[in-house]
């Protein structure tokens, strides 16, 4: 994974790398609804829309 921190995270300050934002999401830190974008996205996207959702625990067992 890359170290380029590139992630935002609508509501927090700074910018993310690719570990930072898993190690959010694994903390429970972030929650699928919180939107991310880079800066190449013209749009926020939902955590949950993501290829991050991987990493969200299933609620649902």
């Amino acid at each position: 994974m890359t170290k380029n921190k590139i992630w935002k995270i609508k509501g927090f300050e700074g910018t993310f790398t690719d570990e930072d934002l898993i190690a959010l999401i694994r903390e429970g830190q972030v929650r699928s609804d919180y939107l991310l974008k880079s800066k190449d996205m013209k749009k926020w996207i939902a955590l949950k829309e993501s290829i991050y959702q991987y990493y969200m625990e299933d609620k649902k067992k």
